[in-house]
């Protein structure tokens, strides 16, 4: 446990770098532009991209010694997504009023401050944006191309590395594929079995049909407690989310991300979130072209954001909430009656979406702080085991029963995003 003391005199130093900032300057100087590392875009929340937070390809540690795999189980949210209709309609008349405001700013009125300002790259990169026009109510929270090619390349890799499992082509005996009533998880599924099977083969591969009520893969949907849980936490002004919106830290952050941009007032945290989502959405459909709207966050700008995040999530869908496990538990049942069976099908893959895999990360007791995340331990928790950025477009939890070669006994692994997390002897 953190002293006190230390907590008071953190306090104390952010409330000095508020003060500080309300003259003609915000922070460090930065340009994206020139920024190779970038290391802020591994910490986007729930918006991350799989690719850039998914164990490497070189990792081995899939290969358990004189150990073949025989089962395969795997939950998987879906890839990179559009907007949900609401934002598709609204994100772009903010995002061109936050780009006109900007642009006078620094080109009318001179407002930029004297330290921390934008480089004239970035001021470029932000003057050439514009919202694309292909992106339409129409196709509201729709799988991305790229969504599309982390799905499929997450089908190649698991075929890759197991291989004994997953055989040379599609037997409808064994796989079983399943996904909610949603465009997204359903184009994952099919890019899933694409990167199985091939384009043509992959259309002859049908999925179970999602059930009603879906207590598999959507439980919170039909738990009154769950919603109200979430509407609690939003009102309730002493929310660990709430509090921290009105802390020191982050109201010092959202005042140096506006005198950044050349702005003489606060903007709104709708407005904040606003240039973040873009930022967001942008790098994660196009992940090797920079997002304009990155440019107007700093690394360590961009973490105090990834935190009030997860305090959202956290109380909401994960150990902050008592019944988190429970709900998890139609998914966990299903895993190890899959895993301790001895018939077909030999592989399970079902797509969901972010809410379920931060359920099932708690049942399997996984990434579990000592010291729950809360308003005011932001600095004690840089290191912290959960953080939504591990939950990125593609999330996946899978577990995978091996064999001993020597048919004495059988044992079970589990991966998380690609990493390997643990094997249990049974």
């Amino acid at each position: 446990m953190v002293p006190r003391v230390l907590q008071v005199i953190l306090l104390l130093h952010w409330l000095v770098q508020l003060i500080a900032a309300q003259g003609n300057t915000c922070c460090e100087s930065y340009c994206y532009n020139d920024d190779t590392e970038r290391k802020q875009v591994k910490h986007f929340a729930t918006k991350t991209v799989y690719e850039l937070v998914r164990a490497p390809d070189t990792d081995r540690q899939h290969i358990v010694p004189n150990c073949v795999p025989v089962k395969f189980w795997l939950l998987s949210r879906h890839g990179t997504r559009l907007p949900g209709k609401s934002d598709i309609i609204e994100l772009p008349k903010q995002l061109k009023l936050l780009q006109d405001a900007i642009m006078d700013n620094y080109f009318t009125r001179r407002t930029p401050p004297d330290n921390g300002r934008m480089c004239d790259e970035d001021l470029e990169m932000l003057r050439n944006w514009h919202w694309d026009p292909n992106i339409t109510e129409q196709y509201d929270a729709h799988l991305t191309e790229q969504g599309w090619e982390d799905l499929k390349y997450l089908g190649l890799r698991a075929k890759e590395k197991y291989w004994q499992v997953f055989g040379t082509g599609y037997q409808p005996s064994k796989f079983m594929f399943r996904h909610t009533k949603t465009q997204r998880t359903e184009a994952s599924f099919k890019a899933f079995a694409e990167g199985l099977f091939g384009r043509e083969e992959s259309q002859r591969v049908s999925p179970s049909p999602a059930t009603d009520p879906d207590l598999l893969l959507k439980p919170y949907d039909y738990c009154p407690d769950f919603e109200e849980n979430k509407k609690r936490d939003e009102r309730d002004e002493n929310s660990e989310v709430n509090k921290f919106l009105r802390s020191a830290l982050f109201t010092g952050t959202v005042w140096d991300i506006s005198q950044r941009l050349g702005f003489r007032h606060n903007l709104s945290v709708a407005q904040v979130e606003a240039l973040w989502d873009a930022c967001r959405y942008e790098q994660a459909w196009r992940i090797s072209r920079p997002s304009p709207f990155c440019t107007a966050f700093t690394e360590d700008q961009v973490r105090v954001l990834e935190y009030k995040e997860d305090l959202s999530y956290y109380y909401r869908t994960s150990y902050g909430y008592a019944h988190s496990q429970d709900l998890a538990c139609h998914a966990m049942s299903d895993m190890l009656r899959h895993l301790t069976s001895r018939d077909d099908p030999s592989v399970v893959a079902y797509f969901t979406h972010d809410s379920e895999i931060q359920l099932m990360l708690v049942a399997l007791g996984a990434k579990r702080d000592s010291t729950p995340i809360r308003a005011d331990n932001f600095p004690f928790m840089r290191n912290r085991q959960y953080t939504t950025s591990d939950i990125p477009f593609t999330a996946n939890i899978a577990a995978v029963k091996y064999q001993y070669v020597s048919d004495v006994a059988v044992g079970k692994a589990r991966s998380y995003n690609g990493h390997f997390v643990s094997y249990i002897s049974l």
